[in-house]
């Protein structure tokens, strides 16, 4: 690995680490606001006397103790172990370890707090661990399994995102200096060489390239390998929704009627051609 391709790596896990951290900063406070409402709305329909300002503080203490360890305890582990990056015999049992720890440390940092506080600020006590312990552990733990699910989830996605844009920068880097397309077939990254591209078509979530004498399924768009054709200096065209084609291999062009045709390549191939894109062909 290159110094650059490492400080891109770098650069790319911080952005991801700070938009996650963003994401789950707005869910928690928005859950913190729904929470601390739903106790004051309670207390009013049921004519409780009660001061509105303890229910945000009981919250409060719950969601900056949350946001606190998910980014000193659960981002540490979940960069160690991420999920799906390594076999799940290691990732899950470190998770669930990670999960006990930090819920451990949540609701004993949150009680606590509540408890040593709530007699200088409302005047009067709080009783959190009033219950047996392992009771309100069990009690809290069923909460905190959620939101330790919800960073690793976060991260996940937002780590995958960066590591997308990571490779299609790296392929369209590959497709400008060296006229390779790189495609992503199975568990395989198959390095062809742009000017034997012929036709692709779309498959659904995948396109089925012909390079030369092969044909490859790849998990891309049309407009992905369109991209990467032309930055191999390939003259790609779109001449149907689903069709894309090397504009050097077509031989012959037949209408077929209504504006459409039918397309030979130099190779035998016949591809449709659709009026709505006869535009494209022309230029």
């Amino acid at each position: 690995m290159t110094t650059l391709d490492f400080q891109n790596e770098q650069a790319a896990e911080r952005r991801a680490g700070l938009h996650a951290l963003l994401a789950y900063s707005a869910m928690t406070l928005a859950f913190w606001a729904v929470n601390a409402t739903s106790i004051i709305m309670e207390a009013a329909r049921e004519g409780v006397a009660f001061n509105a300002w303890e229910a945000w503080f009981i919250e409060g203490t719950s969601a900056a103790y949350l946001l606190i360890l998910c980014w000193t305890a659960v981002r540490p582990l979940e960069r160690r172990f991420p999920v799906g990056a390594t076999r799940w015999t290691r990732w899950l049992p470190a998770h669930l370890g990670g999960l006990l720890v930090f819920s451990a440390l949540h609701v004993g940092a949150m009680g606590l707090t509540r408890e040593a506080l709530f007699p200088i600020l409302f005047n009067h006590s709080y009783q959190f661990f009033e219950d047996p312990l392992w009771q309100t552990f069990i009690y809290e733990l069923r909460k905190d399994a959620l939101s330790y699910a919800s960073v690793v989830l976060i991260l996940t996605g937002f780590r995958t995102i960066q590591w997308h844009r990571l490779e299609a920068a790296a392929a369209r880097t590959e497709a400008r200096t060296h006229h390779r397309v790189n495609l992503k077939c199975g568990g395989r990254v198959m390095h062809l060489a742009a000017s034997e591209f012929s036709s692709a078509k779309a498959a659904g979530n995948y396109v089925e390239a012909r390079f030369g004498e092969r044909e490859y399924l790849a998990r891309m768009t049309l407009s992905e390998l369109d991209n990467l054709l032309r930055d191999a200096a390939v003259d790609a065209v779109r001449v149907h929704r689903s069709w894309l084609v090397n504009r050097d291999m077509i031989t012959e062009t037949v209408p077929t009627g209504e504006g459409d045709v039918t397309l030979t390549l130099s190779n035998g191939e016949t591809i449709p051609g659709s009026r709505r894109y006869r535009d494209r062909l022309a230029a």
